[in-house]
């Protein structure tokens, strides 16, 4: 084994672990504005650690009420309890109960456009 090729070896392991910090630390600092975030009606954390993500437009659907409907899950998010997003992209927040392992929504975010039509004028 030549000593170039265990150079270059060396190097590509050291990007690989570079992009794995970068992608840790940038997870982390995603993570980081739902932890102040409360649901609007229940005043529970939107955030338990783990609990919230961005999900895809294609998982949402926006009801006549100016609700959602959550389609994995079938949750029913009424209109009160729908925040802005600040980077305009849905997310849930959602964890399960104990006993029964059922999915329960902690908090919902869509983007400003979608929100603010629901807004009373």
């Amino acid at each position: 084994m030549s000593s170039a090729s265990a150079s270059s070896r060396n190097a590509m392991r050291r990007v690989i672990v570079t992009a794995m910090c970068i992608a840790a630390a940038t997870g982390a600092n995603a993570h980081d504005w739902y932890e102040n975030k409360v649901d609007p009606v229940t005043n529970f954390k939107c955030c338990g650690g783990t609990d919230c993500r961005p999900i895809p437009e294609s998982t949402v659907q926006s009801r006549a009420d100016g609700g959602y409907l959550y389609l994995p899950d079938g949750f029913n998010i009424p209109r009160d309890r729908v925040q802005e997003s600040p980077d305009g992209r849905y997310h849930i927040c959602e964890n399960r109960y104990v006993i029964t392992n059922q999915p329960y929504l902690r908090c919902f975010f869509a983007p400003r456009l979608k929100v603010s039509r629901l807004l009373p004028r």
